[in-house]
């Protein structure tokens, strides 16, 4: 009778087992380390790219400001002529055509515009978590919070600017000069007729141009503001994120 012998295979020890476990365990720790420091690495890269178009953002508003405060003080100028050609009740036709002539540039539109490319990409793509330094975070909410403010002025100075032109063409015959020659509106060089001499009709347009002259006044003073925490964010980003000018 054949006699058939199992083969006895020894039992691996807890040790064998613990080995296995922690070698799982590290491969998985370092893959998930080496993962999250190479997310953090893009987004480092991606947070330091993203500040330097911020930059580049800044630098183009700064320049935008100097513009507006340059049209602001051409306009600032050119309402304190009009308000004298007016107050002085002389009608004559130097007076008149010049008076209208002042109050064509008094009355323009200041455009203020700023660069939000960056601060929208980020919002768009939820990638504001990446700005890690809350110090520019806190310079960039205070520069964009001080821009709604310059932005409630210049909505008070469009309100005086409209009411400014309404009453501009009951008291300018700008129909004749027009007739004369097409770009007598924007460029006045003729004669200007008055369509009415009615004092108190003339002191509230007077008005209505220095209602504007004190509201540009106060938008100036904002945007020397706005100018100032422009540069200084700036200086900021240069600093946090070793960047420099291009």
């Amino acid at each position: 009778m054949e006699v058939h012998h199992h083969a006895h295979t020894p039992r691996k020890k807890w040790a064998h087992y613990f080995w296995e476990f922690f070698m799982l365990f590290l491969a998985v720790t370092l893959g998930f380390l080496v993962e999250n420091q190479r997310e953090h690495y893009i987004e480092h890269r991606q947070e330091k790219q993203y500040m330097k178009l911020m930059m580049e953002d800044l630098i183009t508003d700064t320049i935008q400001l100097q513009r507006s405060l340059a049209e602001i003080g051409n306009s600032l100028s050119n309402i304190d002529s009009t308000i004298l050609h007016l107050v002085t009740r002389n009608v004559a036709k130097q007076t008149t055509t010049d008076a209208y002539r002042f109050s064509s540039v008094a009355l323009k539109r200041i455009p203020v515009v700023f660069t939000d490319r960056t601060l929208t990409q980020l919002k768009n793509s939820g990638r504001m978590r990446i700005v890690r330094s809350q110090k520019v975070m806190d310079a960039l909410t205070h520069y964009w919070n001080h821009i709604e403010v310059i932005r409630i002025t210049l909505d008070r100075h469009a309100h005086y600017r409209s009411m400014g032109r309404d009453l501009e063409i009951k008291i300018f015959n700008v129909a004749k000069g027009f007739l004369k020659d097409h770009e007598f509106m924007t460029r006045p060089g003729g004669e200007m007729d008055l369509v009415s001499r009615n004092a108190e009709l003339i002191t509230e347009y007077a008005n209505a141009l220095a209602y504007c002259g004190v509201v540009l006044k106060q938008g100036s003073i904002e945007l020397i503001e706005q100018h100032r925490l422009a540069t200084e964010l700036i200086n900021l980003i240069q600093k946090e994120y070793r960047l420099k000018l291009i």
